[in-house]
């Protein structure tokens, strides 16, 4: 299993509790902040929900999971699936690879959001090269043409300065992608958190047309290794 996936990736995410509460707070009011434009959501590499809260789950009536980790099936319901129930949501949990699904998946369901959940920054480690990558990146968005659908995946990755903990955390920022300040704001911001060069890039730059409000968040996914998020929503 991945980094992102089996019993080590969870125990990490459950004990990271307090280390994470700052991006998960982000995210959860990034996510509230989005239109609920249909009534059922697909969540594309789901896992757990570590990062999602139930209150917004809870804005549609009905939840679709997908993951290739057998253990993000019980783990969301354990995390997510009372709260969903008792306000009569229906939730439906499935262990597979939906990106490789995904054309089959929009043509049954044509009118549901989907949300990448901290997928996309991955594909680039389930490919041979960078090309491949990039042209599986442009597929998958090519394909989301006409969706109401967003994502938060990894922009970029590495270590970090440990002396950031005498700091304040930098907060969310909300920038246009493509626009000529975006690189230098994100320098900016990853200077705060004492990245120590290189950092990797998770080709997932042009993920959104320019033009499109992105988020960035920094998440201090370990202690010494910070991943730097991207988010977005599109409306067509």
């Amino acid at each position: 299993m991945d980094m992102t996936g089996g019993l080590q990736w969870h125990w990490r995410a459950w004990r990271a509790g307090e280390r994470w509460a700052q991006t998960r707070t982000e995210i959860e009011g990034w996510l509230m902040g989005q239109p609920v434009a249909t009534d059922h959501i697909i969540l594309i590499g789901a896992s757990a929900g570590w990062m999602m809260s139930s209150a917004w789950l809870s804005q549609f009536k009905s939840v679709e999971t997908w993951d290739i980790d057998p253990f993000a099936e019980p783990l969301f319901n354990l995390r997510h699936g009372r709260a969903l129930r008792q306000q009569g949501i229906v939730l439906k949990c499935f262990t597979g690879d939906a990106l490789t699904m995904l054309p089959m998946l929009l043509r049954e369901q044509p009118r549901a959001t989907v949300f990448f959940d901290n997928v996309l920054g991955q594909i680039r480690f389930q490919t041979h090269t960078i090309n491949q990558a990039e042209k599986r990146l442009h597929a998958i968005t090519h394909a989301m043409r006409g969706r109401h659908w967003g994502s938060i995946h990894d922009r970029m990755s590495g270590s970090v300065d440990r002396s950031w903990l005498t700091t304040p955390a930098p907060t969310a920022q909300t920038l246009t992608s493509g626009a000529d300040n975006e690189a230098q704001e994100t320098q900016r911001l990853l200077a705060q958190i004492g990245a120590k060069s290189p950092w990797l890039d998770h080709l997932t730059g042009d993920v959104f047309k320019k033009g499109t409000a992105v988020t960035h968040m920094a998440w201090p996914m370990k202690p010494d290794y910070w991943h730097w998020l991207q988010a977005g929503w599109v409306t067509p």
